[in-house]
């Protein structure tokens, strides 16, 4: 499941049962973990007139140890795996994400499925192997490392919670109507990422946070034949579907699951809903009803 997140509560975190959450970035709908928003660059000083300055340099607020992290992830290749749980989960979901060049591929699996993108450097697939699809108009989802540094989150103080021999860094998102809190901890000898937290606030709502703890983050790939699109030789092409097609497809994929026309009305949903849905609002609906006792085995 690619996580989208829950939009009410994580407006953050936009990915993956893909729902994809991004090691660096989840549950039975589509979820990202990026905060959706963007830092504006520093104002241009106006060269037309004669008292004009430069501007003021932007205050980095990244931490040494996150920034060390995010230096293996802005390097020409990595590794990252880690462990997502969180309270709304029934199960942890094993995620891993490696980049060579401009290739890069990212996969969540549970007991339920396997799904994953891959950017092959022309064009971006997405792959489910509990409906056994893909399609070519995949989306690329940032690592939350990524997106902390490359939007220069200010540090505070509120929830950390380090053990002995662990170093932490904490960082907030001020969204309009949210707030996401990060908390990242690292070994204090080597500096290694150990885990984060990320804890997502609405007002009116219960906090949701979720743990990802990392096993490996190592500037190499074992086997770029990782970033071989092969599942395209043994899955259904979704983006080759006419309108007419892709209403059967989606169907038989909900008989299969045990999906009824109740449950489509009550996403706002019909049969001829099939028609123009989307890959991802598709395996969205999908894992959100699905146990996994009527699907294949995840691979």
């Amino acid at each position: 499941m690619f996580y989208r997140y829950k939009l009410t509560l994580l407006a953050a975190a936009a990915a993956l049962m893909m729902t994809l959450p991004a090691c660096g970035g989840g549950g039975g709908s589509s979820q990202t973990d990026t905060p959706r928003s963007t830092v504006k660059p520093p104002v241009e000083a106006d060269v037309s007139e004669a008292d004009s300055s430069e501007a003021e340099p932007v205050e980095n607020h990244i931490g040494q140890y996150l920034a060390a992290a995010n230096e293996i992830l802005s390097g020409d290749k990595y590794t990252y795996k880690c462990t997502l749980t969180a309270d709304g989960l029934t199960e942890p979901v094993t995620i891993e994400r490696y980049k060579s060049g401009n290739r890069l591929y990212q996969s969540q699996q549970t007991s339920t499925g396997k799904r994953g993108f891959l950017s092959d450097g022309e064009r971006v697939y997405e792959f489910d192997y509990l409906t056994y699809s893909y399609t070519d108009e995949g989306t690329v989802l940032p690592d939350v490392i990524e997106s902390v540094v490359k939007e220069n989150l200010p540090q505070t103080s509120t929830h950390i919670a380090a053990k002995e021999g662990e170093a932490a860094e904490e960082y907030t998102y001020m969204g309009d109507t949210f707030i996401t809190v990060y908390d990242f901890y690292f070994d204090e000898k080597n500096g290694s990422l150990l885990r984060y937290t990320a804890t997502y606030s609405v007002e009116g709502n219960d906090d949701y946070v979720e743990t990802r703890t990392v096993s490996e983050l190592s500037s190499s790939v074992g086997d770029d034949g990782i970033f071989n699109p092969s599942f395209k030789t043994t899955l259904t092409d979704f983006s080759a579907f006419s309108s007419a097609d892709r209403q059967t497809y989606c169907s038989d994929q909900c008989a299969k699951f045990g999906i009824t026309e109740q449950m489509l009305v009550s996403n706002g949903m019909t049969n001829e809903s099939f028609k123009k849905i989307s890959y991802n609002d598709f395996l969205g609906l999908i894992y959100r009803y699905s146990t996994g006792d009527n699907g294949g085995k995840a691979e």
